[in-house]
């Protein structure tokens, strides 16, 4: 067994009840690459908890994170979020992928659309507070932006011979997902990297001040296998590859989207969670 398999499955969730999944409106791109109501699918989202998902054969793997030690701290504030969470979220990392060389959190994004209402009524938005939750199926890099990104995030650090160095290893840029509080509204749903296509993703680029990124949209499959991890509380994290450059047959992108559960109540407090982008450099003939 990897070492990112299960390594979060706490008593509770085992002695509940069995609950297979969930039927959802998934919001997938039109044949065009937009998203649209046409490419809206009724999708089946399986319960996870009760499956050992494997980073590397499927993309994505529930794990533990100690965020009791970010109690006292506003999370909210980016600068804090920066220095209290980063580091947790390196040692997760460094916990999946025990051969990593180096690893490095280099940015994150905190979602709450109630709080980010009030702020935005009162014409102060938190930095990195996201507007809305991303519930349109998406890969956050392609093969051109992950190489791209890697590039300029090294720039600061090394020479360029260093770089060209690393980026000819392979690397993965990988998201941990944090919930700050019990997620009963609107959690993430994950794409199996088993049941992902070539012709499934549409490359949509956009421009930055600075750089131009490059995104995968997705178009609706039979073939996807979702799964989702039902009522994440504060501790847990998911951790999924956005893009890994290895081409050994290991997963490589983790297609995603949050989701609207059916069983959630229209009182229910929104989602309160942080994700962290990462990217973890391997040496040379690295396995895990």
């Amino acid at each position: 067994m990897a070492t990112s398999d299960c390594l979060c499955l706490p008593l509770q969730k085992v002695l509940e009840p069995f609950a297979p999944g969930v039927h959802t409106t998934i919001s997938y791109a039109s044949t065009d690459g937009e998203y649209k109501d046409d490419g809206k699918r009724k999708c089946f989202v399986v319960n996870g908890r009760y499956r050992c998902h494997n980073l590397e054969a499927h993309g994505f793997a529930l794990m533990c994170v100690p965020l009791e030690k970010t109690q006292g701290h506003d999370l909210y504030n980016y600068l804090v979020a920066s220095k209290v969470l980063y580091p947790l979220a390196e040692d997760v990392l460094r916990r999946a992928f025990p051969t990593s060389t180096k690893v490095l959190v280099f940015d994150h994004i905190a979602r709450n659309d109630a709080r980010y209402a009030q702020e935005a009524k009162a014409g102060e938005i938190t930095k990195m507070l996201a507007s809305s939750y991303a519930f349109h199926v998406h890969g956050d890099y392609t093969v051109r932006s992950g190489f791209s990104r890697a590039r300029s995030l090294l720039e600061p650090h090394e020479d360029s011979g260093r770089i060209e160095a690393a980026i000819q290893q392979r690397f993965a840029f990988v998201n941990v997902w944090v919930p700050l509080k019990k997620v009963e509204r609107d959690p993430l749903g994950m794409i199996e990297w088993g049941s992902q296509r070539p012709q499934d993703v549409v490359s949509i680029k956009f421009i930055y001040p600075h750089r131009t990124g490059e995104i995968y949209r997705v178009l609706p499959s039979d073939h996807h296998r979702w799964v989702y991890y039902p009522d994440m509380m504060p501790g847990e994290c998911l951790i999924f590859k956005v893009f890994d450059s290895a081409t050994d047959g290991r997963s490589r992108f983790s297609l995603h989207a949050a989701f609207p559960d059916p069983n959630c109540k229209p009182d229910t407090p929104s989602r309160e969670s942080i994700e962290m982008r990462c990217v973890v450099f391997f040496g040379p003939n690295s396995a895990v």
